[in-house]
């Protein structure tokens, strides 16, 4: 058949992120047979034209879409992604006859309800390489593609309901068959890869199990070396990112991954997302450093043991320091996420967290990133609690963006307390904020990239933001925007 693969994110934020996801399942579409075509809207027109173009010149029988999020997560700042998506199907619906097939993280997270919503024939939930071939034989060959498991279909008006699947075995994405890495380098991004699936954590908010599973799959170190080996002679892209939901659980694993790309001799700048406190060593940070890490992102959402134990995020206050004493001494610079506001949060529990972060991240190579309100996803322990306190109202389908904000603590209260820790420390940011999206950061990331500097280029916020004018100008502006001449 011939498919269209449509990647339907449009956020750059802090980094553009590449179409990893869609690219394992474009690239299982295309070692099956069938002849594929790739459309990245985050590379395209914001008038929809290229699309409109690709759709007559290619003329897909059927068109995948993936939909990355249900909105930007951040409450202040909130933008919405699914009425863009509407306007994109619209449009497919206006040019073609295709069958619309939707997926992606969104979609998993919505489950089949997302097809109340969203105007497509089909949903795939969980890992599409499997499930999607199998949607496109059963079409083929005339089928209406219901009873595949992992494919919500509409039936007489009705959405069969089915479950998420999951592949057995984890590879490579195959991405550099489908995107124009030059586009993306130029806007900051790194290179994914992905080296294991599934998260066994029991996170109160987190909706990974619904994209991965709970049940790990790791690939072979080695493999994953080979895969970075075969990219960097086709793409050689400036850094490689470790896009692994959590990096370090098991430590075993990644300690492994850094010294077999040790062994291989590979000169590459690395990053990683999701460095969980629970599990590091200074042991770790050093293979890190060795292996070719320059940045690296920590995720411990709080620093009070009161909101981690509400949280279920399996570690402690005392790990949160010592995760931080021994980053600074990787010398590795580090982004930290926070969020205020969960269940439990009072005023006492916030002031332990941002003051953890005016004493412990308090310098030039960290950035420490505020979100006050928790985004409400389904199929989450957070929903299910804030069902039985009442927070949501009857039947609300969370495709909605609703915030968890605990009772016992003002919105406006966790605002200016971020907003006074920044006199304390010039690098804490709300995510409200948007510091990538600021004119002055667009003109440094343009000229880091155009100095052949590697990526992410996040790590250099934190050295401008602490240079005293723009401390001293971001002090003005907030005394401004709180309405008051005195200062924070």
């Amino acid at each position: 058949m011939k498919v269209l693969f449509l990647y339907s994110n449009r956020v750059r934020d802090l980094l553009p992120a590449p179409p990893i996801g869609l690219s394992y399942v474009a690239s299982a579409a295309a070692d099956s047979g069938h002849t594929v075509s790739f459309l990245d809207l985050l590379l395209a027109d914001a008038d929809l034209s290229g699309l409109r173009s690709e759709l007559e010149r290619f003329a897909p029988q059927v068109v995948a879409i993936s939909v990355r999020n249900i909105d930007n997560v951040v409450r202040q700042r909130l933008r919405t992604h699914l009425d863009e998506l509407g306007r994109e199907i619209a449009l497919i619906r206006e040019a073609s006859r295709a069958t619309i097939v939707i997926g992606g993280p969104a979609v998993s997270i919505l489950g089949c309800s997302a097809l109340s919503h969203i105007d497509a024939d089909f949903a795939v939930l969980g890992e599409g390489e499997e499930t999607f071939p199998a949607l496109l034989t059963a079409l083929e060959g005339g089928g209406d593609g219901s009873g595949i498991a992992g494919v919500c279909a509409r039936a007489k008006g009705k959405v069969a309901e089915t479950l998420p699947q999951r592949v057995r075995r984890v590879g490579a994405s195959g991405m550099e068959r489908w995107v124009d890495w030059r586009r993306y380098e130029r806007w900051g991004a790194t290179w994914p890869v992905q080296c294991k699936r599934g998260c066994p954590l029991r996170c109160t908010y987190c909706s990974y199990p619904a994209i991965e599973g709970r049940l790990r799959r790791n690939r072979e170190p080695a493999e994953v070396v080979e895969e970075i080996r075969r990219v960097l002679r086709s793409v050689n892209p400036r850094c490689f990112e470790i896009v692994d939901s959590v990096f370090n659980i098991p430590e075993s694993y990644a300690v492994s991954l850094c010294e077999e790309i040790i062994r291989s001799g590979l000169k590459v700048q690395l990053t990683t997302m999701g460095v969980n406190p629970r599990s590091v060593s200074r042991e770790l940070f050093e293979a890190m450093k060795h292996a070719g890490f320059r940045s690296m992102m920590v995720t411990p959402e709080s620093a009070s043991d009161q909101v981690l134990a509400t949280l279920r995020k399996g570690f402690t206050r005392e790990d949160v320091i010592r995760c931080a004493r021994l980053v600074r001494d990787s010398g590795i610079p580090s982004m930290w996420f926070f969020l205020l506001g969960a269940p439990g949060e009072t005023q006492e529990t916030a002031e332990e967290t941002v003051a953890f972060a005016e004493q412990h991240l308090n310098r030039a190579d960290c950035l420490p990133m505020f979100t006050t309100g928790i985004r409400i996803l389904p199929g989450t322990e957070l929903a299910d609690q804030a069902q039985r306190e009442g927070y949501l109202a009857s039947g609300q389908t969370l495709r909605e963006s609703v915030f968890y904000l605990s009772p016992q603590v003002s919105e406006k209260w966790l605002l200016d307390r971020v907003d006074r820790a920044v006199a304390v420390c010039p690098t804490v940011v709300h995510a409200a904020e948007d510091p990538a999206g600021r004119p002055v950061a667009q003109v440094l990331f343009r000229a880091l990239h155009l100095l052949g500097v590697a990526p992410p280029f996040w790590r250099f916020i934190p050295r401008v933001l602490a240079l005293s004018i723009v401390h001293r100008a971001r002090l003005r502006q907030k005394r401004l925007a709180r309405g008051s001449a005195n200062p924070l």
